[in-house]
């Protein structure tokens, strides 16, 4: 089952490179994103209308809607995902920004059905019991 999840997690990130709408078949209706505990006002999303809105905000703020995935680490039930984010600051002319995100997928009927992300790979690791 776990290679299962790691290959729909890699047809997940391909087809969310193409679009909210190319991915949406993928994430299951009662889907859960955490954003990152470090986050002053973290928050849980639930339901694709809260992810889009996620998604959004995220472009609004000057990311460029890809990702460039790392690596895929089989975790057992969940998946952690690597990947390399691109942002271009609203101020200045645009500075470019570059940093690490990894999510932790878990699975329910062949459909992703949540998303804990973390600032670190480390984090991920740990949070998905892959490090001590």
């Amino acid at each position: 089952m776990s290679e299962e999840n790691v290959e729909l997690a890699r047809q997940y990130f391909e087809a969310l490179n193409e679009g909210m709408d190319a991915s949406e078949h993928l994430r299951h209706p009662d889907i859960e994103v955490f954003d990152p505990p470090d986050f002053p006002d973290a928050d849980r999303y639930v339901g694709e209308a809260a992810v889009r809105k996620l998604i959004e905000s995220l472009l609004e703020l000057g990311w460029d809607g890809q990702f460039r995935v790392q690596e895929y680490l089989d975790a057992g039930e969940e998946v952690v995902v690597i990947w390399q984010g691109r942002v271009r600051t609203p101020h200045g002319g645009g500075f470019p920004l570059e940093g690490t995100i990894a999510h932790v997928l878990l699975f329910e009927d062949g459909k992703i059905r949540r998303i804990r992300q973390y600032l670190t790979r480390d984090e991920a690791l740990e949070a998905a019991g892959l490090r001590e």
